[in-house]
């Protein structure tokens, strides 16, 4: 039932006009009178709904069916109103005209006409209510979406007058948008744009063209509070009857822009680290590692200045400062306390933005700077900690607050990885350095030590084949004793070299008596003065002990004493033989270098070799007694 209602609407006005066409066929048909007078009284309806019939197919494809149905209602009235004029004037102006008897003849020239005009005005009317219908369709559409675009939309005319703008433009500018309504758009352009903007409009209203792009042209707004900022806008032109106006969708772009200066920003700071970690790798020493890294954290951050602490046991120790100044007055600091412990326990880089506000007994930047002289920053307000792995940390103060960025702890960290790759470079080439000169001096011996009790032996040799007698034999086992000693020493320096293993708590009576059971120690006595404990390697210890017992008695003779005793932050082994002269002090813990013709001149090298591995020092004296005495420090 509503299809053919439907279809019944959609092709009213065609069947308006076959109506019309069969009653101009059916009063032609009826009336016998001259044909000449009645082509002319039904012509002109005939050609009416000739043209019904055709427009209405056209209506039916190209129109809404709610138009046409508008249409037939006007065209119908138009009908009703020729039908009821045509009937005014019948049978009020021509009634006395017509002969009495004679029927009344209805002329549909007036419907005709009537029709034709209903149709055409209809379609005007029908058009017009339309084209309203979508303009306010338009308006409420534009209104919707404007007033809940986070946007502002501001709307202008020919002469640069604001005719539109949404609640957007309120939060965005601060000027409520009743009063910017008939305002010049130059109140929220800066001063020093607003010609360049006017003659830009001018020029496009001559000429049409454009001198900027439209889609997405960066410029900058002015607030009421006169504060300038960042926007980017997009336009739009239309025209709405006799008014050309602009429309310009305007949005905030402060955030961007700041994430754009900090990306420069960043991009410049690791171009910067390039060339700063170019000339760390250069470093030929630790030490110049070190000043190059707090020299490069002053160039590559807003700093004011940089220190390098290294870690030495449970402390860190001021090791070089971007300000150059001297640091031999500077104290070293724990390893677990301040920021700078902190951050190399943790291992992770510290940013500190306002140290006014977090200083503590705990985490000071007192603690921190006290290990170094800061006549230049006696009021740090901005910290940034960064350790490097486990050689220790470099910090750099700065005097403003929040100078240093959350981008700026990703290029730390990046510089760390340079400069502890650096240190690490440098102690790989440190120890092929020794393991060369170790070499070096392993090929000293098989070329010079261990050729010189060979021949003795090769020597002795021939001459018992010589001579017969076996009283060289007794020289011939000195000879391979003193290589079997030489090749021993050789294994135990090639084979150990300087490592240490783990250490432990031991008691220095325990580790002199074990190495004292380790030696031939005949007509030899020991005499130990302390039971105090230190911490080391057990079995390296015991191994400088039995070196340093075998020393005494190869140079110290029959009746040696040798004694063993405690030192504040070390031990002491002395003895109380001749002792070695000031001049040779020097001389006697280099490879090879010995004053006995039976001895390998190793046994000191590897007791400075293990000692030094502790982390600890050795010095040569004279005894109490005027015999040899080696003093251990920093244990």
């Amino acid at each position: 039932m509503r299809d053919w209602s439907r279809a019944v609407s959609q092709w009213s006005v065609t069947i308006l006009g076959a109506v019309l066409l069969l009653l101009t066929l059916a009063r032609t048909a009826t009336d016998t009178d001259d044909p000449i007078i009645d082509l002319t009284e039904v012509a002109l309806p005939f050609v009416v709904g000739i043209g019904l019939i055709v427009g209405g197919i056209w209506l039916a494809r190209t129109t809404p069916t709610a138009r046409v149905r508008q249409l037939s209602k006007w065209t119908l009235g138009g009908a009703i109103v020729g039908v009821a004029v045509n009937l005014w004037f019948v049978f009020i102006i021509s009634l006395e005209q017509v002969p009495s008897g004679e029927p009344i003849v209805l002329n549909l020239n007036g419907a005709g006409i009537f029709m034709a005009a209903g149709v055409l005005l209809g379609y005007y009317a029908t058009g017009l209510q339309a084209r309203e219908h979508q303009l306010e369709l338009s308006e409420h559409r534009f209104r919707a979406l404007t007033e809940n675009s986070p946007f502002a939309v501001i709307s202008i005319d020919e002469t640069s007058t604001i005719r539109y703008a949404n609640d957007a433009t309120e939060a965005l500018f601060g000027y409520p948008t009743t009063d910017l309504v008939g305002e010049p758009l130059t109140k929220l352009i800066p001063a020093r744009f607003r010609e360049a903007h006017l003659e830009g409009l001018s020029q496009y209203l001559s000429d049409g063209r454009r001198t900027v792009d439209w889609d997405g042209l960066e410029l900058a707004g002015l607030r009421a509070d006169g504060e300038e900022f960042p926007v980017e806008v997009s336009f739009g032109e239309y025209v709405v009857g006799d008014d050309h106006l602009f429309t310009g969708v305007i949005q905030d772009i402060s955030d961007r822009k700041a994430a754009e200066e900090q990306l420069r920003d960043h991009t410049s700071k690791v171009t910067q680290l390039h060339e700063v970690a170019t000339e760390i790798t250069r470093a030929a020493s630790k030490e110049e590692v070190y000043q190059r890294t707090a020299d490069g954290v002053v160039d590559v951050f807003p700093a004011a200045v940089a220190r390098v602490a290294i870690a030495d046991g449970d402390q860190l120790v001021p090791a070089a400062s971007s300000d150059h100044e001297s640091l031999e007055e500077c104290q070293p600091i724990s390893a677990t306390l301040g920021y700078a412990g902190q951050s190399y326990q943790s291992g992770e880089v510290l940013r500190l933005d306002d140290l006014t506000d977090t200083r503590s007994a705990a985490q000071s930047p007192v603690q921190d700077r006290e290990s170094l002289p800061d006549a230049d920053l006696a009021e740090p307000q901005a910290l940034l900690s960064i350790p490097l792995g486990e050689y220790g940390v470099v910090q750099a103060f700065a005097h403003e607050p929040a100078a240093f960025s959350e981008r700026d702890e990703e290029v730390a960290e990046m510089l760390a990885t340079h400069v502890t790759t650096a240190l690490q470079r440098i102690e790989a080439e440190s120890t092929i350095r020794r393991e060369r000169d170790r070499l070096e001096e392993f090929a000293s011996i098989l070329s010079h030590d261990l050729r010189n009790p060979l021949n003795v032996a090769q020597g002795r040799l021939e001459l018992i084949q010589m001579t017969g007698e076996i009283d060289h034999v007794e020289a011939i086992d000195r000879a391979l004793d003193r290589m079997e000693r030489l090749i021993k020493d050789m294994l135990t320096l090639a084979r150990e070299g300087d490592a240490v293993g783990e250490t432990e708590p031991v008691a220095l009576r325990t580790i002199a008596n074990q190495a004292w059971t380790n030696v031939t120690t005949e007509s030899v006595s020991l005499e130990i003065e302390s039971s105090v404990q230190i911490d080391a390697d057990r079995s390296r210890l015991i191994q400088v002990f039995e070196n340093l017992y075998r020393n005494a008695i190869e140079h110290g003779g029959e009746g040696v004493t040798i004694r063993v005793g405690a030192l504040d932050g070390g031990f002491f082994v002395e003895d109380t033989g001749p002792g070695i002269p000031a001049a040779e002090r020097d001389d006697i813990f280099e490879s090879g270098y010995t004053t006995n013709q039976d001895g390998t001149g190793f046994g000191l090298a590897i007791v400075k070799r293990v000692v030094e591995a502790h982390g600890w020092e050795i010095e040569v004296t004279e005894g109490t007694d005027g015999g040899a005495r080696f003093e251990v420090s920093g244990t």
